[in-house]
């Protein structure tokens, strides 16, 4: 997919960028249903909430499905990643949200970055997020709240880590170890204000690895599934750390992503 200039600069400005639906019915279902059987897998990519058997994520979803693999190298993916770190790209994570009706937990305010940066050693900031929407979302079933042009904002000082927060662990589940500082979120929102990122099935939404987001409960009936492809540029690779987390978590031996040409769909 090729963006305009005006979706560049825009991007470039407040830091997202919603494009419209780029895939059809029928490969959002037969994502939907991958989805829904990598979420029962027993394995350990998959990440449950507090003291439930819910799945709050899985990680790696491209080296545990086919399909998975072939769309993060989907052109509708991928091109925006490339266009928006102007170089080749790797993938650094993917991620699988499937957030449970009524039980699915919250996601504290945090930029991407600050953690990739601190657990992972990654050096700076060229990296992304692709978002492909498989169920829709709304206000009820907790969408992306962002605070707007806050990727240019470096909250490292602002950003404590909690010494009763130890492990990998706690990078992944609704116990952050990384947590901004309320006032200094205060602060931006009053700024910057605050958005909400709702969207039909089938929507992408792009975010720069240092915008400042968060996600709430899903208070609704009905299941949101999300799915998110991180893009880092070629240049940006991980620096060697004293405790990496896994491998699926953050990919230490990257190559550039080789475009998909043909259907995501094989038949």
């Amino acid at each position: 997919m090729q963006l305009s200039h005006e979706d560049v600069e825009l991007f470039h400005h407040q830091g997202y960028l919603s494009l419209p639906v780029l895939f059809d019915a029928r490969e959002i279902e037969a994502l939907a249903d991958e989805a829904a059987r990598l979420s029962a897998l027993d394995c350990p990519q998959r990440i449950l909430e507090k003291d439930s058997d819910i799945t709050r994520s899985v990680y790696w979803v491209h080296g545990l499905s086919e399909l998975f693999d072939r769309l993060v190298r989907d052109p509708r993916l991928l091109g925006p990643a490339r266009a928006l770190l102007s170089d080749q790209v790797y993938l650094y994570q993917t991620q699988l949200n499937p957030k449970a009706s009524v039980l699915g937990d919250v996601w504290k305010w945090h930029q991407d970055y600050l953690y990739w940066h601190r657990e992972d050693g990654m050096p700076n900031d060229s990296v992304l997020s692709v978002a492909l929407y498989l169920d829709e979302v709304t206000e009820f079933n907790g969408p992306l709240f962002v605070v707007p042009q806050t990727h240019r904002a470096g909250l490292e000082e602002e950003t404590a880590t909690r010494p009763d927060a130890s492990g990998w662990e706690n990078t992944v589940n609704a116990e952050f170890r990384h947590e901004v500082d309320p006032r200094t979120l205060a602060r931006l929102v009053d700024q910057y204000g605050l958005a909400s990122t709702r969207g039909v099935r089938g929507t992408v939404f792009v975010f720069h690895g240092n915008l400042l987001h968060s996600s709430p409960p899903n208070l609704s009936p009905a299941l949101r599934t999300i799915v998110f492809a991180r893009y880092a540029a070629m240049h940006n690779q991980l620096r060697p750390v004293a405790q990496p987390r896994p491998s699926w978590i953050a990919n230490r031996e990257p190559a550039p992503v080789t475009a998909l040409t043909e259907p995501l769909l094989a038949n």
